[in-house]
């Protein structure tokens, strides 16, 4: 259940991370270069937009 917005982008990313890490850990990376870079940015892009939620303070 999502309890407020913050903790569904911060999930969201901690998801991204670990798909990552995932896709690297099994040697997979260099199939997947593509892939990996628009992860990247998705990642950083959803960073950003966390950390304006959190500085205007809306859930």
């Amino acid at each position: 259940m999502v309890v407020n917005i913050e903790q569904a982008l911060a999930d969201a990313i901690l998801a991204m991370r670990m798909l990552r890490k995932s896709i690297d850990d099994h040697g997979h990376l260099e199939a997947m270069i593509d892939f990996d870079k628009v992860m990247a940015n998705a990642v950083a892009e959803a960073e950003k937009q966390l950390v304006r939620l959190q500085a205007s303070g809306s859930s």
